[in-house]
């Protein structure tokens, strides 16, 4: 491998710009040889917060073969997945993606067969897994004379449908559960383990929406749990007010996490912990990433494409159960 690991991007909008800010562009051995956008504006604002390094695409498969990276980023709101990643697969190329990984399980599915067939280094955009209060809860979890009884978190936020109007369109963005409560959603499986049932409900007319905004207003989603504890999983963009939480709560101990930045305490009998949350942990992810590439060794990924299509699977569950009123079951 090179002293400096060749960056390429596909999808140059404001989460790429965090992910640069936050690490990558101050990382020493990486380089950035490609953008790759359908606007060319956001492709240039990219390339100008690296130094003006990298040249500009509009296709996935023609960046990949003109500028040969050592990785890709894929960058992409919910809607726009399939080319890029047919582009990475078919280039056998290491690969960042931000989640939701796709709305399309089918087609993730086979991603994922793909990725494992070829052997790729994968990573998903789930940087809560990276924080170090998550890694202290979980490490606690694992005790055996300790068992997780139940989990309760998500979020509620007010939606501005003219700045994110992809964000409300449902067949766009899979909804608040699949493209935003996704962080809260993975972190339930990544304490809890392999979810076997989903419930939710839907709540919908409480603001007047313009005709397009077919999102939900809001969804309550019940999990259960191979190990047999149980989450609840809420969601609001009807509220004037925003809050992010998890708790969680074991037989022996709880935690809560408070803040999109998920600052940590943790009860244990008469003790409690604080855990301040890390202000750059887009860079913290990064790092891991990119030493996986360089070095072969995977095992510092908190979240790789496997993960990403399981959440995937029970967000997406979460959506039929809504539609159906049904309990869905794995």
């Amino acid at each position: 491998m090179p002293d400096r690991i060749k960056l390429a991007f596909i999808g140059c909008g404001g989460i790429t710009a965090a992910h640069l800010d936050q690490g990558l562009k101050q990382f020493p051995d990486v380089a950035f040889v490609g953008w790759c956008d359908p606007s060319e504006d956001h492709a240039q604002a990219r390339r100008a917060q690296v130094g003006g390094h990298g040249e500009i695409f509009n296709d996935p498969d023609r960046m990949i073969g003109a500028t040969r990276p050592d990785a890709v980023y894929v960058m992409l709101p919910p809607f726009a997945h399939g080319e890029a990643e047919e582009a990475m697969l078919a280039h056998r190329l290491p690969f960042f993606i931000e989640k939701p990984v796709d709305l399309d399980l089918a087609r993730a599915e086979r991603t994922l067969k793909a990725v494992k067939s070829k052997r790729l280094i994968t990573a998903v955009g789930y940087m809560n897994r990276y924080r170090y209060g998550v890694r202290r809860v979980r490490e606690m979890l694992a005790d055996r004379s300790r068992r997780l009884v139940l989990m309760h978190g998500g979020w509620i936020a007010s939606m501005c449908p003219e700045k994110y109007f992809w964000l409300v369109e449902k067949k766009q963005s899979g909804g608040q559960v699949v493209e935003q409560s996704t962080h809260t959603l993975d972190l339930m499986r990544h304490f809890g383990g392999d979810v076997v049932s989903v419930s939710a409900v839907p709540v919908t007319g409480r603001l007047r929406r313009p005709r397009w905004y077919t999102a939900e207003d809001a969804s309550l989603v019940t999990l259960t749990f191979r190990n047999g504890a149980a989450a609840t999983l809420y969601s609001s963009w009807a509220t004037p007010h925003g809050d992010v939480s998890l708790e969680v709560h074991a037989t022996d101990f709880g935690a809560c996490f408070r803040e999109w930045a998920h600052h940590c305490t943790i009860r244990h009998g008469r003790e409690e912990i604080s855990i301040a949350a890390e202000p750059d942990i887009f860079g913290i992810e990064d790092r891991a990433f990119i030493d996986a590439v360089r070095t072969g060794d995977r095992s510092g990924i908190e979240a790789d494409y496997a993960d990403g299509v399981a959440t995937l699977r029970v967000a997406l569950a979460a959506n039929r159960s809504m539609k159906t009123g049904r309990v869905v079951k794995f």
